[in-house]
């Protein structure tokens, strides 16, 4: 059972007194939220290993399925190495496991549907930068236990795929900025997805759709090099291919170093439309509190 609260003045006005409270106190606020994320992810070992575990099962599982293509077919038509390509599905991961530390989309609409939401409308801070920073905290926790150790010794293994020689060092770190770059995306996507639950309640269905076509659309797991034109162009259409498959490509090599600065414009455009298109959401959103429940 529902009811609408239309209460939107008074938390208007609550909000905006507040965020005048802590005005040049806001970095630190949130820097508060960052660090607090970091110890409270620490507690919670058991879930690191399981995510670890998770995301390797999965590397190992599409690693056997490439095998199998590349032993059935003579190479995939001489795109790219197997090497290369698994080498791709564990980039993917790599990115995947630092994406899955941030805010679970379920605690957003969670939130929403026990009408929890309204108490962050009266807290003094930004509901979206809030979650932003939290996230930070989550994803710094989860590069020093587990990405840097893993992978590091996974990427020994497939040394000759990455670009260690003197000449190729520069792509690591266009491959840092592209993967900054990606996590904005991935995150305005994810919280403009939960920020629905305001008007759908049930986003079960469509959120199937919606994570269907990212993990297609990006290259999460299929390089965009093997998509038909048809399926090539449309991909080059949505923010998708800004998350997994521009940061993977540059490492990788497949884009020309004279396309490096063209393919970030690309994410760069992406960050800012999907980040103004979540200001418009929560703006929206704040004016439809929904309370699920007796």
């Amino acid at each position: 059972m529902g009811r609408v609260c239309d209460f939107l003045t008074r938390e208007s006005i609550m909000f905006q007194w507040n965020a005048k409270r802590i005005e040049g106190k806001t970095v630190s606020v949130y820097l508060e939220f960052a660090r607090k994320s970091f110890l409270r992810a620490g507690a919670y070992r058991f879930e690191v290993w399981t995510r670890l575990f998770a995301n390797l099962t999965y590397f190992l599982m599409w690693g056997s399925i490439w095998y199998a293509l590349y032993q059935s077919t003579d190479g995939v038509n001489g795109e790219s190495s197997f090497r290369q390509v698994l080498t791709y599905v564990a980039l993917s991961q790599m990115i995947q496991t630092l994406h899955a530390a941030g805010t679970p989309i379920y605690e957003i609409q969670h939130k929403v549907r026990k009408g929890d939401i309204a108490l962050e409308l009266m807290r003094p801070y930004d509901f979206p930068l809030r979650s932003l920073f939290g996230d930070l905290g989550n994803i710094g926790f989860y590069l020093i236990t587990a990405v840097l150790p893993v992978y590091s010794i996974l990427f020994v293994f497939l040394h000759d795929q990455l670009p260690f020689a003197p000449g190729e060092l520069h792509r690591w770190g266009w491959f840092l900025l592209a993967f900054v770059l990606s996590y904005l995306v991935r995150y305005a996507i994810d919280l403009c997805f939960g920020l629905l639950t305001f008007w759908l309640i049930e986003t079960g269905g469509i959120g199937e759709i919606v994570y269907f076509a990212l993990q297609l659309l990006s290259g999460q797991v299929i390089p965009l090099w093997f998509f038909p034109e048809w399926l090539l162009t449309v991909a080059a259409w949505l923010p998708f291919q800004a998350i997994y498959y521009i940061p993977n490509a540059i490492l990788l090599g497949r884009i020309p170093d004279g396309q490096l600065l063209n393919v970030i414009g690309v994410q760069v455009f992406w960050v800012v439309f999907m980040l103004s298109l979540l200001r418009i959401t929560w703006h929206q959103a704040v004016k439809r509190v929904i309370i699920q429940g007796g």
